[in-house]
């Protein structure tokens, strides 16, 4: 009999990756906040930052009410830090294959650094991604695209075009379907599980297309 304490909730921070930066939506403005008009005319207010550190603890895909997103859980205590993106986004690609090479060790802190930028040699193009780190050093991608065969890398699975309503587009299903095959088999098995996991359930975010607004980089 009598009083017990109880364990402290753990509380969870979500962010996403966008426009080359993390970005933490908040609900109201804040004096560190940036606002923003996004595409669909809506006002939101986010703290933005350049890069995120942290120790990967578990990494899932989502279905959700706003589409297929991967969320990759950052534990320090006695915070998560959850980010979200979309199933196929650049964002998510280049982390994911970057997280497959042998080198990355589930065990250190992992900096995700997400980028965007046009190339000079083509302006109307748009390359967004996220850099790899471990003890300051990039993880390599151990892929390449099949248009520019890498020896010593493993080629991914080509694009195929298909029509959508009258309207040709890219399909990249195959290249998903390979990519997760790789994710469970070599990063998955790798991962520290947490003990404690976050009590309440993970709101649903909708990402739009500016959390991944660049060109399909294969």
């Amino acid at each position: 009999m009598g009083f017990k304490t109880s364990a402290p909730t753990l509380s969870a921070t979500y962010f996403t990756l966008s426009d080359g930066k993390c970005r933490i939506r908040l609900k109201e403005p804040t004096t560190e906040s940036v606002s923003r008009v996004t595409k669909d005319g809506n006002t939101v207010h986010e703290l933005i930052y350049d890069q995120f550190t942290g120790i990967i603890r578990d990494i899932a895909i989502a279905d959700t009410d706003y589409g297929m997103q991967w969320r990759l859980t950052f534990l320090e205590a006695p915070t998560f830090y959850v980010c979200t993106l979309k199933y196929t986004s650049n964002y998510a690609k280049t982390i994911i294959q970057a997280l497959c090479n042998p080198s990355w060790d589930a065990g250190l802190e992992t900096t995700i650094r997400p980028y965007s930028f046009h190339p000079k040699d083509d302006a109307s193009r748009l390359i967004t991604g996220a850099t790899v780190l471990q003890r300051g050093q990039k993880i390599e991608r151990p892929y390449c695209s099949p248009l520019n065969p890498v020896e010593g890398k493993i080629t991914l699975p080509e694009l195929e075009k298909v029509k959508i309503r009258g309207v040709e587009q890219w399909d990249d299903t195959k290249q998903m379907d390979f990519l997760v095959s790789e994710f469970k088999e070599k990063v998955l098995t790798k991962l520290h599980k947490p003990s404690i996991m976050p009590s309440n359930t993970p709101p649903q975010h909708q990402l739009t297309e500016e959390d991944d607004n660049g060109a399909l980089p294969f």
